[in-house]
Order: C-alpha cells, then structure tokens, then sequence
C-alpha cells in the first residue's frame, strides 16, 4: 500500500517514527510534511500563521501542494499526525478516493481549533481515552482510543544500565514541571535534563543549571535513558487519563522509568515490574531513592520493560490498527 503521512518531519518525531516503521512494514511511504511551511526567522514564521488564521483561504491554499503531492504519488491511505491540516484539504483527497486517518499526538491542551472534528477522516484516533470516549458519544464520529508507541529500530537497550548516576528527564520545560524539579533539587536527587531550553519567560530558578541544553533522539535517546539510574517522566496537566510518547520509548530503551500514574497506565504496563509509578510528591521521592539505593533495580525494571514495550507497544502494532480502521469499507 502506497502510504502519506503528514507531519513535521524532524530527528525520532512522530510523523519519521511513522514513515520509518510503516516502510519497514513493507509499505510505500511519501513523507508529505508539516501542514504549515516553517520559516527560519521566527517572527515570520509567526505573521504566517497569524494571517492565515485570520484568512482561512490563505490556509487552504498553501495546504493544497500537500493535496497535489499525495496525488501526484498515487497515495492510497494517508495518516495525518498535524493538527493544522484544514478540513479543505482533507475533503479534497477524499473526493479522489484516498482514505484518511488522524493521529492526535498531544495532549487535549493542544486541540487548539479542534479542525479534525470538521474533517470527513475515515478515522480519527486519541491517546487520551477520556476525550475519544466523550467525542464518539457524543459526535457519532468514527474516533478511537490509541495510545503512542516506541520504535524498536531506535528505542533498545544499547547500553549498559544505571552507568550513569543521575535520573533523566527529556521534554519541554512548563511551569508545573519546573516546580516540580525544584522540589527534587531541594530533596537532593541528581537529575540532568534535556530538550528544549528554558523558556525566558520561566524566570530564574535552579533548575536551568541542569539542563544540558541538547535534543536527544533516535540512539543517542535510548542509550542515555538506558544508562540513567531512572527516567523522569512527568506529565502535563491537560494529560487527563492517558499518557505521553515518552513512556514508550524511555521503556522500549530499557530504562527504569518513574513515571507519574494515570488510569490508563496500568493496562499498559505492570507497575512494580516493567514501571514505577507515583501519585504524589512523596512517592515520587520514594521511589526515586529506591532506585539509588537498590542494586539491580534499574536493570531488572529496564529489561522488563523494553520487552512489554517491544511486543505490545511499538509503531507497527498501532499502524496496523489504524490502517485495518481506515480502510475498513
């Protein structure tokens, strides 16, 4: 099956981890791009949007070269994982046959104009199952529930682990989990954190001392989260009852994975066995001195993890359930 995925197309993003698995499922793939063009200069990339916004046509227009080239490559599904796609050109693939599936990657914080719920996709799938459950209630929508996923191409063991003595956080840097990193400062747990750099307008505070200020992807993520005495793994707020694209892949890497518990948690791994998980602060501490302290621990956990993650969570098992939806007549 000839397969596009629409997306912004960067080192271990979702839309590559996607074009990587399905090709290695054996399938075409056309990496169609992100919905919106980016520009160098960040103030221009941000008049764009802003005019856009402003003028839908102008967004629909642009939006048009991915209709083309879906077309011009005889795409017969196409996955979008890029919440800026306009109905229009979503419409427009359907009506020269192509079926299409949504991926919602984010947490509902990040709906922002909710355009896939004006769309005709064949399949509209969420990783936070409080809000598919609500949409397909209410909406009489074909949405889903799928959870992320991590890609054993990259996400493995492939280092020694707990070689390295501190915990590992990776992600953006918001208010509530800088808050909660001070606090593990002052209880005295080694954390080093990576990703994108502090927003100036987070303030000061100690935090920004540990931060590495490099982006970690493919090898290079699994080998750092499987030589870390723990992977932090907190979640955004807006994160209701689901989970983030990290714990598949800090657990396909083999690393001992501390991450913050949501219902949907325990139907995805055993926690005390494959992952630790904490509801409060106090737990949260807990278990990150556990891990310091216990020989063994992280190496058991890890292990345990990656071959959950590897035999029920990766990239092609969630393809193959978007593919058998979409295209279901």
């Amino acid at each position: 099956m000839q397969v596009g995925v629409i997306g912004p197309i960067e080192p271990d993003s979702f839309a590559e981890n996607i074009g990587d698995s399905l090709t290695r499922m054996g399938h075409g793939v056309v990496l169609l791009g992100a919905a919106r063009a980016q520009y160098r200069n960040h103030l221009l990339t941000r008049g764009a949007i802003l005019t856009r916004q402003a003028i839908p046509y102008l967004e629909e227009r642009a939006q048009r070269r991915i209709v083309r080239q879906a077309l011009e490559t005889n795409c017969e599904t196409v996955i979008n994982v890029d919440g800026h796609l306009m109905p229009d050109a979503v419409t427009r693939l359907k009506r020269n046959g192509v079926r299409l599936a949504f991926w919602f990657p984010d947490s509902v914080a990040n709906l922002g104009r909710q355009l896939m719920l004006l769309a005709p996709y064949d399949a509209v799938f969420f990783k936070e199952p409080q809000l598919a459950n609500r949409l397909r209630a209410m909406l009489d929508m074909p949405v889903y529930y799928l959870p992320e996923a991590c890609n054993p191409r990259w996400h493995r063991p492939v280092a020694r682990p707990a070689t390295d003595g501190c915990l590992v956080l990776a992600g953006q840097m918001y208010p509530s989990r800088v808050r909660l990193l001070e606090r593990l400062i002052l209880e005295g747990i080694p954390l080093r954190l990576y990703g994108p750099k502090f927003p100036r307008w987070t303030g000061e505070t100690q935090a920004r001392t540990i931060h590495t200020g490099k982006y970690l992807a493919r090898e290079n993520k699994a080998k750092t989260f499987r030589s870390a005495v723990g992977v932090l793994n907190t979640l955004h707020p807006s994160e209701l009852n689901g989970v983030n694209v990290r714990l598949f892949e800090a657990a396909g890497s083999g690393a001992a994975v501390l991450t913050e518990f949501r219902p949907a948690l325990p139907d995805l791994f055993n926690i005390g066995e494959e992952v630790l998980a904490y509801r409060d602060f106090d737990e949260l501490v807990s278990n990150a001195k556990r891990l310091f302290a216990e020989d063994g621990l992280a190496a058991r956990l890890g292990d345990a993890a990656a071959r959950r993650a590897h035999r029920d969570h990766t990239y092609e098992l969630r393809l193959d359930s978007i593919l058998e939806q979409t295209t279901r007549t």
